[in-house]
């Protein structure tokens, strides 16, 4: 799409080859290229840029780098910045559903063993899954390509999935789009990523982190109404106190609860059968 453009060769100099550069002054040069091209044909060049981003995040393509960084030299930050982040989110579910629908097979095969570990890790903090999954996304080291892939076989429900990753992608794109902005005061592509910026993204990512560790799981509101109607029956039925009757409960001498309250302790029975006591 971008070597048959309209007007492409010649503002390439006549030249209809094209590929990503490796070298960051050939990569400065195609940059300015994209924003003179922009200019006159910005319609065509947003449309290739968004086909190619979901192609690529689609398909788990490593890239993201460069085209972060291109979106922030051709629409600046805050065009560039929403952009990144609402194609990384539509990629990121394209490459779920699309791994959900045709790489069963490929994912069991090939992570068989490390989906049944994950699985199980996933289980027990399923009530904390979106600070687990913010903090994957945000280290700056985690495969979020592989996180893509296997998140449908590990019992993710896609809104989750696709919160984290509008959220927990975001300081990433943030950082690429910002540098493209700047593209013209950098150097080399370790400017990008400095100490200090890898740092932040450390800090970032243990925020969520911190959050799911000292965050206790809170009982369901079922729960919590009928342990409620549970301390109302019984505060009633036995004035002496709730810590009294559940010792005595131990013990196996509870006195039999008023026929009045049978209606509000009729879950009661369910929720407390002990094994191998006897209600007298």
């Amino acid at each position: 799409m971008l070597i048959s453009a309209p007007g492409w060769s010649e503002s390439n100099n006549g030249s209809t080859s094209w590929e990503l550069p490796s070298q960051f002054e050939n990569f400065t040069t195609l940059a300015e290229k994209f924003k003179k091209y922009k200019d006159e044909h910005f319609a065509y060049i947003s449309t290739v840029f968004v086909c190619g981003y979901l192609y690529k995040q689609t398909f788990a393509i490593p890239g993201s780098f460069f085209l972060n960084i291109l979106a922030g030299a051709v629409f600046g930050m805050t065009g560039g910045f929403m952009l990144c982040c609402i194609l990384t989110t539509a990629g990121s579910t394209l490459c779920y559903l699309f791994s959900e629908m045709f790489g069963r097979e490929y994912v069991l095969y090939y992570f068989g063993e490390r989906l049944t570990y994950l699985q199980q890790k996933i289980d027990d903090n399923s009530h904390r899954l979106l600070p687990f999954l913010l903090f994957a996304r945000m280290f700056p080291i985690s495969p979020s390509w592989l996180l893509n892939i296997v998140a449908p076989f590990l019992n993710i429900p896609l809104p989750i999935f696709s919160i984290s990753a509008f959220v927990g992608l975001a300081p990433y794109n943030f950082i690429c789009v910002q540098a493209g902005c700047i593209l013209s005061d950098l150097k080399s592509w370790d400017d990008i990523f400095s100490t200090s910026t890898m740092f932040k993204l450390f800090s970032l990512a243990l925020l969520p982190l911190a959050y799911a560790v000292f965050m206790r799981p809170r009982p369901s509101i079922k729960t919590t109404s009928l342990l409620s109607a549970v301390a109302e029956t019984t505060k009633s039925a036995h004035p002496g106190g709730i810590k009294r009757w559940f010792a005595k409960l131990t013990r196996g001498n509870v006195a039999p609860i008023s026929s009045e309250n049978n209606d509000s302790s009729a879950d009661l029975a369910g929720l407390l059968k002990p094994s191998k006591v006897e209600i007298v």
